[in-house]
Order: C-alpha cells, then sequence, then structure tokens
C-alpha cells in the first residue's frame, strides 16, 4: 500500500463546531477557509500574516503539507480592505505544484481554537496494491476499524526531512540550546532558515510561540507513543512498523486491543501522565475507532499491473488517516 503518492491522493476536509455566529463589519476577526496544497498550516499562516500585515492568525487544526487540505482560519481584522485584496493574495501564492487559496467567509468575535474542531473527513486513494487484494477489500464495501492512536510521523518532522521535532523538543527541555539548534538546522522548517546571531537561548526564545509549543508538543507524543506501545505489547501479539525512522508497534489480531477497550477509563493505565499538546489538554484516547468506505477501485496509473483504492471515513481531533491505514494493511 502506497500512501500520499501524490498530493491529491490524500484529501482532507476539517470538520469544526463553533457556537459563533458570523457577522457583519465591526466584529474582532474575519473567518477564512484556507485550501492548500504543498504547504503546512504553519507555513501558510505565516504567510497570510505577513501579506495581509496583521497581527494575528489563528486555526483550529494542523495539516500536513503532502495533501489537498481545506480547513477554517481566523485573521485579526486590523486591516480594512482585507477581503478586497484576496485576489492579490491568490495571484501570487496560487499555482500547480503548490498553492494557497482563501475564501472569506464572514465576520466572528473571537479567534479559533482547538476546542472548535470536531475532527477531519478524508478521502484517500491507496496506490500499489495487488489487484486480488483490492477487489476483496471493494467487497467489503465498508469496514470498522480499531487503531492505535499514536502520534504519526507528521508529528515528529516535515515530509522528506530527518524527523527531529521531538529532539528539538527534548534538547529545549533540557536547556541545551545549542543541541536544539543543530537539530533545528536539519529539520526543513522554514525556522531553520531564519537570521541567527550566534546566540542559541536567545534564537529559540525569540521563536514564535506556538512554534516552541510545537517542538515540545513532539516531545509529548513520543512519550505518549511509547506508553502506548508497552501496554499494547503486554496485551498481545504486536508488530513492529516503521516509516522514516518512526516506530509502532501495531496489533497483529484485534484481541491485542481488547484490554484497553475492557477499563472503564484506558487512559488512565498511563498513570499521571498527559499529553500537553498543541490540540487538547485532556488524556488521549488510546484506541480510535472509525468506519471506512471503499468507494471504487481502478488500474494504477503510476503503478502498472497493481490497482488504487478510494475509501473515505472520519476522525476526531487529533488522531491520524495515515495511522488507520497503517493498521488497516495488517488486518486485510
Amino acid at each position: 500500500m502506497i500512501i500520499k503518492y501524490i498530493p491529491e491522493d490524500f484529501i482532507v476536509q476539517e470538520v469544526l463546531v463553533t457556537d459563533q455566529e458570523m457577522q457583519y463589519r465591526g466584529q474582532d476577526y474575519l473567518l477564512m477557509e484556507l485550501n492548500k496544497k504543498g504547504y503546512s498550516s504553519f507555513d501558510a499562516m505565516r504567510i497570510v500574516k505577513t501579506f495581509f500585515g496583521v497581527r494575528e492568525v489563528e486555526s483550529a487544526g494542523l495539516k500536513d503539507s503532502d495533501g489537498v487540505t481545506s480547513q477554517k482560519i481566523s485573521v485579526s481584522n486590523d486591516q480594512p480592505d482585507i477581503p478586497d485584496r484576496i485576489e492579490a493574495f491568490h495571484a501570487e501564492y496560487t499555482g500547480k505544484e503548490k498553492y494557497i487559496h482563501l475564501s472569506f467567509l464572514g465576520y466572528v468575535s473571537q479567534p479559533l481554537v482547538p476546542a472548535r474542531l470536531e475532527g477531519n473527513a478524508f478521502r484517500l486513494r491507496l496506490r500499489g496494491m495487488e489487484n486480488e487484494t483490492a477487489e476483496l477489500w471493494m467487497k467489503r464495501k465498508i469496514y470498522s476499524l480499531t487503531f492505535p492512536n499514536y502520534y504519526d510521523k507528521q508529528r515528529f518532522g516535515m515530509p522528506g526531512y530527518p524527523k527531529v521535532s521531538h529532539l528539538i523538543g527534548e534538547a529545549l527541555y533540557e536547556k541545551d540550546y545549542r543541541k536544539a539548534y543543530d537539530y533545528l538546522k536539519i529539520s526543513g522548517t522554514h525556522e531553520a532558515s531564519l537570521p541567527f546571531d550566534g546566540d542559541y537561548e536567545g534564537f529559540f526564545a525569540n521563536m514564535e510561540e506556538r512554534i516552541r509549543g510545537f517542538f515540545f508538543s513532539s516531545l509529548y507524543s513520543r512519550e505518549f507513543n511509547q506508553k502506548l506501545g508497552d501496554l499494547l505489547e503486554q496485551s498481545g501479539p504486536v508488530t513492529v512498523v516503521e516509516d522514516e525512522g518512526i516506530s509502532f508497534r501495531m496489533p497483529k489480531e484485534k484481541r491485542t486491543m481488547a484490554a484497553l477497550f475492557a477499563e472503564d477509563n484506558p487512559e488512565e493505565q498511563l498513570g499521571s501522565f498527559r499529553v500537553m499538546t498543541l490540540e487538547q489538554k485532556v488524556p488521549r484516547k488510546l484506541l480510535a475507532t472509525t468506519q471506512v468506505q471503499f468507494l471504487g477501485c481502478r488500474e494504477d496509473e503510476y503503478h502498472p499491473g497493481t490497482s488504487v483504492l478510494t475509501v473515505s471515513f472520519f476522525l476526531p481531533m487529533g488522531s491520524y488517516a495515515t495511522m488507520a491505514m497503517k493498521q488497516l494493511d495488517l488486518f486485510l
């Protein structure tokens, strides 16, 4: 199974829950839909902030750069002509290989926060599949999938670069700012290209707070993954799946996850550990469940002699579609 062979293989639509009603002029924030390809959410929001000259751009969730994604952002209403300048923005940031497209939706009184995000709807094309396997999957039409709610490799680094975000977070936690900078330089992030005057601690002190927060979040995410893997290995047979230097202990059988379901509050098995991520400040669920729908099967034009299978499903905030597909590949 090949996931994300081209960005169009991985389509994400954010599902947002908000109690704010959109208003006319006079509110403190504009609400926009941000569609993008080839940019991370951090990079896209930084570009929007710089182009329009505003003090604040916020989102409810984060989307990767190696897919076609849609999400909402709030933009501080600092400039009166922001909606009138959207077409000029498109002229600069719309292309074939990568793009950012904005749609103005209205005005709201408060910025977006992670608590507003319910989850994401996914439509994926799974490539390079054996023809017989793809046909068998299609016959199922729908499949109830439970999988370990690991943080996937996206949490630990940029596509195509070493996965070192958690190592940056660890070095910052230990106040080893030089080591953190050394890891940052190979991370492929925008921050790796910022001017540096030799003051390692000052460099990170002046970094945007939410970027520093992401590095710490990556460190906590690694700890969560390790503890979840320990629990699964204690419960039944697992197999190790490697993906760009990041290892996951995945259940070989459904019964491996049964013990975690049996507990009233399985998250409490992690003791006092809590994942203080960008998304939430509550115990993270150890398992995630979704209904995978198989929508279509055809010949894979990029891998002759194999099939491409189109699937769709919904996941709650913080769960990874790529992790769901890793488990599906083991079960079917």
